[in-house]
């Protein structure tokens, strides 16, 4: 079976809900329309959405009610522009009736069970390699990332071979400007950083 990446942001019906995330292992959306949304299609989402005003959300919400599978992974980034979590689903859809109210600090319902690795700790995204943090730069709440799955598979299995090559790359370029230095210690230094290699 194909395993899919997903990105999700933590921020269903408009507020940070990252700690949630954490403490409950689950990822969520907002769009609370006041019913179980098992066994409707996406029209009939579209519909209920439609009556609410959010018919834009159709996409985040099918994707996690129809389009996303136990064993899917999920990119969570926080809202804190710093940290990123990594999870694996291991659940179907979930529907949190309690949570299907149209309120500050609740408003999604419609919900996914994951387990999160890494102890739940957070990522830098300073630290993950350039083509991933070039597509969480996505504004939208979910995206389909599986085009990265296996950087993000190296990620999980703790292989940084493509942050640690870009990191290489910065540094030759540092040498090599240092090479071309008006500065004689700093041209002697890169020389003998070269020659040492």
């Amino acid at each position: 079976m194909k395993v899919n990446v997903w990105l999700v942001r933590p921020l269903p019906h408009g507020s940070n809900h990252m700690k949630e995330f954490l403490q409950q292992n689950r990822i969520a959306v907002g769009y609370p329309v006041g019913k179980n949304l098992v066994g409707l299609n996406y029209n009939q989402i579209r519909e209920l959405l439609q009556k609410r005003g959010w018919e834009e959300g159709i996409g985040n919400v099918n994707s996690l009610v129809h389009g996303m599978n136990i064993g899917d992974i999920v990119v969570v980034p926080d809202d804190n522009k710093k940290d990123v979590y990594i999870g694996r689903i291991n659940s179907h859809y979930i529907y949190e009736d309690l949570l299907d109210k149209d309120e500050a600090g609740s408003g999604y319902p419609h919900q996914r069970s994951v387990e999160w690795y890494f102890n739940k700790q957070p990522l830098l995204r300073s630290e993950l390699p350039e083509e991933l943090k070039g597509s969480m730069r996505y504004p939208g709440t979910i995206a389909d990332l599986t085009k990265h799955y296996e950087i993000i598979l190296g990620v999980i299995n703790g292989d940084n071979k493509q942050s640690n090559s870009s990191l290489e790359e910065k540094a030759l370029q540092v040498i090599k400007e240092y090479l071309d230095s008006e500065d004689p210690l700093l041209r002697l230094r890169a020389a003998e950083i070269i020659l040492n290699r």
